[in-house]
């Protein structure tokens, strides 16, 4: 499912097509806005800010998408038969010798660059996780701000950290043995720094391509390889630890996995109850462990 990993991969995938080169057309059938008036422009680069992929033009405009659960980028040689309906496209972007077409994306946004510190969806984003500036002291002070909400929920809170999604979220708190449904407050400041920490990384070695940069393989092809979230699995072994293993045996102890949902849109959470036992609730007028 698009995380801020897959994000990352799409848009290193689709830079080397893109970037520089002219638009010969853009259509965005499922939007209110015309992309005709781009038609000439050049695309200036391709970056993507956590969930979130921009495409900016030579003209100051920015083609936003979001792909939340049903989304998908696909990149195409020039005539190549397409792996989708063309029904299901929400963005056709051709320049010489490529199309770039996003399927069934739920947010497809023309904005303008100047306004994208002040906009609703992406002014308020936290700091990206998979960004050569991060900044963790600030990760941490967005969760602090958080310290009544359960952590499951807090650290999936793009406003706090963007990047993370379902998956990661489960594997991360797994992994440190953090408990999903205590508060962000009974956590001290080095637990919740070491998970940020642990977060990037596993975020970073998930973006590594296969090949060369530029090389082409099909529909986003050079970078499709498995998400992992452990180190040194077996064979007959998910590459992830709970995530999507709800009743199957934990690798680490045996405990059945289970899973809750959580928050308000219901997200679910996988757990090991043994390794991540309840965490006990401070009272609310306690000071939070340093």
């Amino acid at each position: 499912m698009p995380e801020g990993d897959t994000l990352f991969r799409i848009a290193a995938a689709l830079g080397p097509a893109l970037e520089g080169a002219r638009v010969l057309a853009l259509e965005l059938p499922r939007s209110d806005r015309r992309g005709d008036r781009l038609v000439g422009r050049r695309v200036e680069r391709v970056e993507a800010r956590g969930k979130n992929l921009l495409i900016f033009f030579d003209d100051g405009i920015v083609l936003h998408t979001h792909l939340r659960m049903s989304g998908a980028w696909h990149l195409y040689r020039e005539g190549e038969r397409w792996k989708r309906s063309e029904a299901s496209a929400s963005v056709i972007l051709a320049v010489p010798g490529y199309v770039a077409v996003c399927f069934r994306a739920p947010i497809v946004r023309l904005l303008r660059a100047s306004s994208l510190r002040g906009d609703a969806l992406l002014g308020s984003l936290g700091p990206d996780l998979l960004a050569d500036g991060f900044d963790p002291a600030e990760a941490l002070r967005r969760l602090r701000a958080l310290d009544e909400v359960p952590l499951g929920v807090a650290i999936m809170d793009q406003r706090v950290v963007a990047g993370i999604g379902n998956v990661y979220k489960s594997e991360l708190l797994f992994r440190k043995r953090l408990d999903p449904f205590a508060p962000v407050r009974v956590y001290s400041d080095g637990e919740l720094s070491d998970m940020i920490d642990l977060g990037r990384r596993l975020l970073q070695a998930n973006v590594e391509p296969r090949d060369a940069a530029g090389t082409y393989r099909g529909p986003t092809g050079h970078y499709l390889h498995t998400r992992t979230t452990r180190t040194g699995f077996d064979r007959g072994r998910r590459p992830v630890s709970v995530y999507g293993r709800e009743g199957h045996a934990c690798y680490e102890c045996g405990a059945a996995v289970q899973m809750r949902r959580q928050g308000t849109m219901m997200r679910s959470t996988y757990f090991c109850p043994r390794c991540q036992p309840p965490r006990a609730a401070r009272s609310a007028a306690e000071p939070p462990p340093v």
